[in-house]
């Protein structure tokens, strides 16, 4: 058995200790990420039933040379084609071959109202249960090869900025430099960006998750870069913010405050302790210095197939963290009308405290913000 047949063997018995925990003989996977990590599977149109001696990916036409390449050889994998591209029957007649009148799962908030309904109307033999976040809470701990991915995905990330912002000047577009860093991170080995960059200049720059526009930069102004590459896989999370020339001393006032957060929370970041425990140290750095109602969103979140995935550092998270998660820490403030700053980095959790994927301290981008 090689080496990725052996990583997903190890994750579908993962799978299934969850499964015994809830009384289930078995689970259907119908979200695309959570296939993708129990399988190799990357296709468009995927499910994967699960029982407790085998599994089966369901797809369809398009996909049967693909399914044979990616699915590991050795892991014990049957794969089935609905020649009309519905999945739903299929799985039905399997579920009743495999485990005729026994108690499945299925991932409740990914499953659509009318593929639920028609499970349930043709089923009769086998009772579905709604689970929720199964799978994502064995995706939070990452193995070895899984964290290796996720470092190379921000080293591309971290050099492809590095790179771009030796050409941003005054009156240079924001959505030139999203092109910028978009193609330099493919020319070093990303296969895209791991969602949508954003550049948001001036005022813009106050608003969180703003959309890359059309406008120009100008002498003086907050840049602010959130973007990430996707490699083999996985993705990386980056923010970083800095001023086209010489920064005015609210600007160096608030970047400061920001990257104290960050350090707070960073020095919170080990196995152990809640998410909600990682944010309240950012916070009391923003109440210290009466700015925090402009932090308007969490600390940060876990990082991996997806962008966004658990654990999540937030005000009123439960989550627990354990060695081998990796998350991202991006605290920020925003001032409308005038600018924001956000500084945003991905870690891997350990015992003793967090590991920098990119080193902010030892990073090339640290002598360029501010």
């Amino acid at each position: 058995m090689n080496s990725h047949a052996g990583a997903v063997a190890r994750r579908l018995e993962r799978v299934r200790a969850e499964l015994a925990e809830l009384d289930l003989e078995g689970l259907l996977v119908s979200r695309l990420p959570n296939v993708r990590y129990l399988t190799g599977f990357s296709g468009s149109n995927a499910w994967l039933l699960i029982d407790a001696t085998g599994a089966t990916l369901l797809t369809d036409g398009r996909y049967g040379q693909q399914a044979e390449e990616e699915l590991p050889r050795g892991a014990g994998f049957e794969f089935l084609i609905a020649p009309d591209g519905v999945l739903g029957e299929l799985v039905v007649e399997q579920a009743k071959r495999q485990s005729s009148g026994s108690r499945f799962g299925f991932e409740g908030r990914h499953l659509s109202f009318a593929e639920w309904e028609r499970l349930r109307d043709v089923s009769l033999a086998v009772e579905w249960v709604a689970v929720s976040g199964l799978v994502e809470g064995v995706r939070a701990v990452k193995e070895e090869e899984e964290i290796a991915a996720i470092e190379t995905a921000a080293r591309i990330a971290a050099t492809a900025l590095a790179e771009t912002v030796t050409l941003v000047e005054p009156g240079v577009r924001e959505a030139d430099i999203a092109s910028e860093l978009d193609y330099r991170m493919r020319r070093l080995g990303a296969q895209r960006p791991a969602f949508e960059t954003i550049i948001a200049s001036g005022a813009r720059s106050a608003l969180p998750h703003a959309a890359t526009s059309d406008r120009s930069v100008r002498e003086g102004e907050f840049i602010l870069c959130d973007f990430g590459a996707h490699w083999r896989g996985y993705c990386s999370d980056m923010t970083r913010t800095f001023v086209v020339g010489e920064a005015e001393t609210k600007q160096r006032e608030v970047y400061e405050l920001v990257l104290a957060a960050q350090s707070a929370a960073r020095s919170a970041l080990r196995a152990g302790v809640s998410g909600a425990e990682v944010d309240a140290m950012a916070r009391q750095v923003f109440a210290e210095a009466d700015v925090e109602e402009r932090f308007v969103h969490s600390t940060g979140h876990g990082l991996g197939l997806e962008v966004h995935e658990d654990p999540r550092l937030g005000r009123r998270s439960e989550d627990r963290l354990e060695s081998n998660m990796v998350v991202t820490v991006e605290p920020g403030l925003y001032f409308p009308g005038w600018g924001g700053v956000r500084i945003e980095d991905a870690l891997v959790v350990t015992e003793d405290g967090p590991r920098a994927l990119v080193d902010l301290e030892a990073s090339e981008l640290q002598a360029l913000p501010l």
